[in-house]
């Protein structure tokens, strides 16, 4: 009898090949090492792009705007005080995120800057006042409750990455909306972009609330806090010590904003445009700082990161008036001093976080009230420095704030794993 071989092996149950491991897409590779949705970080990424314009839009065309209200620029500029001063009023807006959820409170935020940004188009003079006083108050409500959500959603390891990227957006809205907003105002007028801000707000608030999903780790409280919690919350000296950190670097972070352009004008002379060409370079490294304290935060350490990342500001302040006539070296070292002010920036928030875990919103809303104050002192000090001392009056006292921050951080900012 003859017998058939068959050649075909793959009929053998034993021969049978494993199916080659499914390459994971990016998207799940992205979440795992955010920590987070990408879906999710990705939207309030681009919520930040647009409402970040909102803060840098008006420092680069402080003259446009100036005139086209019908004020003087020091004028205006005790608006833009103003519109950082009402952040005193952030620890409410915390309380209201800790109550009623940091995505309402988002939200809120988001349309209130459309409405002020769409307010200021139809007024002229004091009235003013009005919008950018709304505009201060949508500032307070968002960037604590963004921050808390974040932080609430997002593994203690992995915190300060994922807030830093959140954070790219401010050097983002430097580098991708300001070229096409000073195009706008060429062509068409300030109101043009302003406009377009305002619809823009408004179509991310509406965003937030339909497809920000609710915090699901949030800290929140049973009843809304009251000023006798409150005041129990500010009494810890943590807490005090992140609101003295916000504000002394946020003298400096508003003092290197305010001081570069007047001094690169004053100095040497530049144009509207090559000013505007620094700030574009100024902005990538924003964008370096921001990426390396996302990327390394975590491993170094918060603490320890904040703490060197605030000396080598120092140092790079201090480096200042040795550039001289040099463009290139200042233009260099304000990169620098660029790269370390958003590296600090990013690295705090995830080490304010941490003061107080049970009340996380108030927290971050007390250090938002820091940062105000700081805000709204930087530029009328550094304007004032600047006109009795020049350089290296509004140097000496930024390495001083600088200092006294990282002191503060170090002897009593709180770094630990939650239980």
């Amino acid at each position: 009898m003859d017998v058939i071989l068959s050649t075909d092996i793959s009929s053998c149950p034993e021969n049978i090949m494993p199916p080659s491991p499914k390459p994971v897409p990016l998207s799940e590779k992205l979440t795992l090492f955010l920590g987070l949705s990408v879906q999710i970080v990705g939207l309030i990424f681009i919520v930040r792009l647009v409402f970040d314009l909102n803060s840098r839009i008006l420092y680069p065309f402080i003259p446009i705007f100036a005139s086209g209200l019908g004020l003087t620029v020091v004028s205006f500029s005790w608006l833009l005080f103003l519109r950082s001063g009402v952040g005193v009023f952030s620890p409410l807006f915390g309380a209201l995120a800790d109550r009623f959820g940091r995505r309402n409170v988002m939200a809120l935020g988001m349309l209130g800057q459309g409405l002020a940004a769409i307010m200021l188009i139809f007024v002229r003079g004091g009235w003013a006042v009005a919008p950018m006083t709304v505009s201060g108050l949508s500032l307070a409500a968002f960037i604590p409750a963004q921050q808390a959500y974040l932080s609430d959603m997002t593994p203690f390891a992995r915190r300060g990455r994922v807030l830093g990227v959140a954070e790219f957006a401010w050097s983002g809205s430097a580098i991708l909306l300001l070229p096409p907003a000073g195009w706008l105002i060429d062509h068409f007028g300030w109101r043009v972009p302003m406009l377009l801000l305002g619809v823009l707000s408004i179509a991310a608030a509406a965003a937030l609330a339909r497809f920000l999903p609710a915090a699901r780790h949030q800290t929140s409280t049973p009843a809304p806090l009251s000023w006798r919690q409150i005041r129990s919350i500010l009494a810890q000296p943590p807490v005090q010590a992140a609101m003295g950190v916000a504000c002394l670097i946020f003298i400096t972070v508003v003092s290197l904003g305010t001081l570069w352009g007047l001094w690169l004008k004053a100095d040497f002379h530049l144009t509207a445009g090559e000013i505007g060409g620094i700030a574009t370079v100024l902005g990538l490294a924003e964008l370096a700082g921001a990426v390396l304290s996302s990327g390394f935060i975590d491993r170094v350490g918060k603490k320890r990161g904040s703490t060197g990342s605030v000396i080598l500001l120092a140092l790079s302040f201090a480096l200042l008036p040795l550039a001289g006539n040099l463009l290139w070296l200042a233009v260099t070292i304000l990169g620098v001093m660029s790269l370390f002010s958003e590296f600090t920036i990013v690295a705090l928030v995830s080490l304010y976080s941490e003061q107080d875990v049970q009340a996380r919103g108030t927290v971050l809303a007390l250090t938002f009230l820091g940062i105000s104050v700081g805000a709204a002192l930087g530029a009328p000090l550094t304007a004032i420095l600047w006109e009795n001392f020049h350089l290296p009056g509004v140097v000496l006292v930024d390495v001083g704030c600088l200092v006294a921050a990282g002191l503060l951080i170090q002897f009593f900012l709180i770094e630990k794993q939650p239980v």
